[in-house]
């Protein structure tokens, strides 16, 4: 018999956000490859899901961000198909997959987002962006919003709306081939 997790205290995590750097340019839709492509990418600290502050810096891996709104239904989706992804075939070498999680709102659905992601399964890094400082210095303005670094912080790509699981594994692979 196994025993069910305790649910997790409805509480946000606690901590400090820091953001150091230029801002990236809000996200362009399909010409964003030509305005964000190869520029430099804020590096951030922020509390994870128990309160350690986690920091997104070179490190010599390369980054998958993916920005989630524990009340986008869009994200609802999204979260358990790169879960599956993670859990058949896994992260390649090299990569940080980091779920952040940012327009926390008390009052909408699946809140407290760490909740949510825990009854989703997610095995990877989360991060908590409280006051949305994250989300506008990586230019986010959709949600599931997407952003891939190389090992030196320079934006490969950023997408939004849900990825098909295969193009999520094509961007991974990709991310460390590079």
């Amino acid at each position: 018999m196994t025993l069910v997790d305790e649910p997790i205290d409805g509480n946000l995590p606690e901590g400090e956000t820091t953001v150091n750097g230029d801002f990236l340019p809000e996200y362009a839709s399909a010409n964003d490859d030509n305005i964000a492509r190869g520029l430099a990418a804020p590096t951030f600290s922020a509390p994870n899901q128990n309160s350690e502050i986690v920091t997104i810096e070179k490190n010599g891996n390369a980054k998958a961000l993916i920005f989630l709104a524990h009340w986008c239904g869009y994200c609802q989706k999204e979260v358990p198909v790169v879960q599956q992804y993670v859990d058949l075939i896994g992260i390649p070498d090299g990569i940080d997959l980091i779920a952040v999680a940012t327009s926390i709102d008390r009052a909408r659905d699946n809140y407290p987002p760490h909740d949510w992601l825990a009854n989703e399964g997610w095995t990877e890094t989360q991060l908590y962006d409280l006051d949305k400082e994250i989300a506008t210095a990586y230019g986010l303005n959709a949600f599931p919003y997407w952003v891939f670094l190389d090992k030196d912080l320079n934006v490969v790509a950023r997408r939004t709306g849900n990825l098909p699981q295969d193009q999520v594994g094509q961007l991974l692979v990709a991310l460390a081939n590079q």
